[in-house]
This record gives C-alpha cells, sequence and structure tokens, in this order.
C-alpha cells in the first residue's frame, strides 16, 4: 500500500529573491524503532538577488522530519522516497516547499 505524506514549509530567505537558478532536495529518511519515520531534508541551491545580477547567493536549509506510523502499517517492507517535489518564491523573500513523502 502506497502512502503519500505531504511536508509543506515556508523558509526565509536571507536577501531578496530574484530568480531560483538552481535548486536540489536531498533526505536521509530512515526508519527508526518500528513505528516512527525520522531524518531530514536538505534543500540547497543558489539565487539571483535581482534580474541584473550576474552574482549568486547560495542557500541551505536543513528541516527535520518526524512521523509516526500507525501499528496496522506493515514495516518490514518499508521503503521511504520522495513522491515529488514543489517550490514556490512568495514576495521575494520566501521559499515555499512542498514535499510529498511515501
Amino acid at each position: 500500500m502506497k502512502q503519500i505524506i505531504p511536508f509543506k514549509k515556508e523558509l526565509l530567505f536571507k536577501t531578496k529573491v530574484s530568480e531560483i537558478t538552481s535548486i536540489s532536495l536531498e533526505h536521509n529518511l530512515s526508519l527508526t524503532n518500528d513505528d516512527l519515520i525520522s531524518g531530514e531534508f536538505i534543500i540547497t541551491g543558489d539565487y539571483k538577488m535581482t534580474d541584473a545580477s550576474i552574482n549568486r547567493e547560495k542557500f541551505i536549509f536543513n528541516l527535520p522530519f518526524d512521523i509516526a506510523l500507525d501499528s496496522r502499517y506493515d514495516s518490514k517492507n518499508l521503503v521511504i522516497d520522495i513522491d515529488n517535489f514543489y517550490y514556490e518564491v512568495i514576495n521575494n523573500e520566501f521559499l515555499n516547499v512542498n514535499i510529498d513523502v511515501y
């Protein structure tokens, strides 16, 4: 049975953002005990502060993630992965991330 768990977070940049030029998502999620998925998402990349800017600023966000599994799920054959990742820049200062874990 495939179960999708949505994770949403709004992240504040240290400066104004004109354009995200690169972004990547990594994770180190794993099953701890028999009923807890724990770890973190690591979002890295760079962005331009203005449209005319040549320079790029790097960013990194570490987002902790913990979720308890219902006892009705069999965790012996559990596969943890990312089903979908999308983002949006809001008001040139926030990164709104949406991560679907399955």
